[in-house]
């Protein structure tokens, strides 16, 4: 059995809750002993290999160093293979960010690395890369990023050679400050720039925008949003959450298009009591099928998306295994392609970084999922990327806004044109816990600092030629139990103020303006 430095009991706590991997790679990293470092911080710790794939971590935590006032967290994992470590950092009015180093070998002998030194090397390196970059492409980068960076490049070499600890940490601390008020910066620029050229691009497609349809009593309020082009129904067969239960011809009579589906919801927690208790897999299976037929059959004339599956990650869950999730999928990809409609097929991941990998015992990533439909000649016309964001333990950590594009040009490599699937929780008390599973709102962030994340973060996503859509999957806060205070209202049907997000897309992206 694998045996760390002498842990404290909430340590091992710590130690215990996060998935063990015999020890092969080890990395060493000395943290301040006043670093933040409780159960749910620990469990952010994992560490990405060369390939992209967030490995399982045991890691351990010693007490402070008497003399020095530091810690040492031990990082193991069965790979001996570099890679980049991950966690969470809190940037003060900014909040928690899942930041990473730079690509560190296992640590030799017991010299540990510093872990804000590395923090902060591979902040800065992704900012100066992705700005050189951009800065080639055209982008014209504003003198005030500039100096943020030369300014975080000084203090980074401070941290490097100042021999006192205590103040080569405050250097570093400093450098990752800067750096990432310089990524907020250049976000905006990009934003800025280059939505302006998609606007005015008549071969770039115009983004559009979508949100979900509520239940019946909610039906006239959610299909009247003057944000969205589209509405979005939730048709899964057996879903735990609730369906849109309008006829065809309520439907038909939307002034607007409709994005049907998905007829599966992959999800954890997605299937209801009645799908579950259906028997096995295959009868589950053919309920499912049978279901998608009924669908397809009532298809609405003014469908312009079929949403064909939804929740797919990669791990599966005790439900719904990742080879039956993939089984299932290419079975509706084509009953859809031997039904007599013509509309566009769109299918969609959860955890698109794959971190939930970073918690569970084999798997794939999603990114191999798709690229093994797209392989096997299905036809599908979009991939969707869903991101419930900060939610825990099944959701995605707030993360700077680089990561963010760099998600988005990885899923552009396999061709199709991508559509943002969203949830944020906005509004209610932070610490309501879900009904059917144990998601919670983790980060330090306040509404108003999630709220301006998201209009930094999306007005740069939408730059990208390769994403063709937004859809925001909850209506109402009490919609779906497993994403608490996450809905465009709440539960008495006021709008929230996550509305400003969507107005802050619109104009960025001209969605539903005529282009010039």
């Amino acid at each position: 059995m694998w045996l760390g430095k002498r842990l404290t009991s909430e340590r091992n706590k710590t130690c215990v809750s996060c998935l063990r991997a015999s020890g092969m790679g080890e990395f060493k990293f000395q943290i301040p002993a006043d670093l933040t470092f409780d159960l749910y911080h620990a469990n952010s710790v994992h560490i990405v290999g060369l390939d992209g794939i967030p490995w399982p971590c045991r890691i351990a935590v010693s007490d402070p160093d008497p003399t020095d006032q530091h810690r040492v967290l031990t990082v193991n994992r069965n790979q001996e293979e570099s890679g980049r470590l991950y966690m969470l950092y809190d940037f003060d009015q900014l909040g928690e960010h899942l930041i990473c180093t730079g690509t560190l070998l296992p640590s030799e002998q017991d010299e540990p690395y510093d872990l804000l030194l590395e923090l902060a090397r591979g902040t800065l390196n992704r900012m100066r890369n992705q700005m050189s970059i951009w800065e080639e492409g055209g982008l014209v980068i504003e003198d005030a990023t500039l100096r943020q960076v030369a300014e975080a490049t000084s203090q980074l070499g401070e941290a490097l050679f100042n021999v006192d600890p205590t103040a080569a940490r405050q250097c570093a601390r400093n450098s990752l400050k800067t750096t990432i008020q310089s990524i907020y910066g250049l976000a905006n620029t990009f934003s800025t720039q280059i939505c302006k050229f998609r606007r005015e691009s008549e071969e770039l497609p115009q983004l559009w925008i979508a949100n979900q349809i509520g239940n019946v009593d909610q039906f006239k309020a959610s299909i009247d949003l003057p944000l969205a082009q589209l509405a979005a129904a939730k048709q899964a067969v057996g879903a735990n959450a609730p369906q849109c239960s309008a006829t065809q011809e309520q439907f038909e009579s939307i002034p607007k298009k409709v994005v049907i589906g998905p007829l599966l919801d992959a999800s954890i927690g997605g299937f209801s009591e009645s799908l579950l208790e259906a028997g096995d897999f295959l009868a589950r299976k053919d309920r499912i099928l049978s279901d998608a037929q009924q669908t397809l059959d009532s298809l609405p004339k003014n469908t312009a998306m079929l949403r064909v599956a939804s929740g797919l990650n990669g791990t599966g869950h005790r439900n719904l295994s990742y080879p039956q999730q993939l089984q299932v999928t290419v079975d509706l990809l084509q009953l859809v392609e031997e039904a007599p409609v013509n509309v566009p097929t769109m299918v969609s991941f959860d955890f698109p970084w794959a971190e939930r990998l970073a918690g569970a015992v084999g798997g794939t990533h999603p990114l191999q999922i798709a690229d093994s439909l797209v392989r096997q000649g299905v036809e599908i016309s979009f991939l969707g990327l869903e991101i419930n964001l900060d939610l825990w333990p099944n959701g995605s950590a707030i993360r700077d806004p680089l990561q963010w594009i760099d998600l988005v040009d990885i899923w552009a490599q396999l061709g199709l044109p991508l559509v943002l699937c969203l949830r944020a929780p906005c509004g209610g008390d932070p610490g309501v816990k879900g009904v059917d599973t144990r998601n919670q709102i983790k980060s330090n962030l306040s509404d108003r600092q999630r709220i301006e994340f998201l209009k930094t973060v999306l007005p740069m996503m939408v730059a990208r030629p390769s994403v063709h859509g937004l859809i925001f999957q909850q209506w109402q806060d009490s919609d779906d139990p497993r994403y608490p205070n996450s809905g465009l209202v709440d539960a008495s049907g006021s709008p929230k103020e996550i509305f400003e997000v969507l107005e802050a897309v619109r104009q960025a992206s001209g969605a539903g303006t005529p282009k010039r």
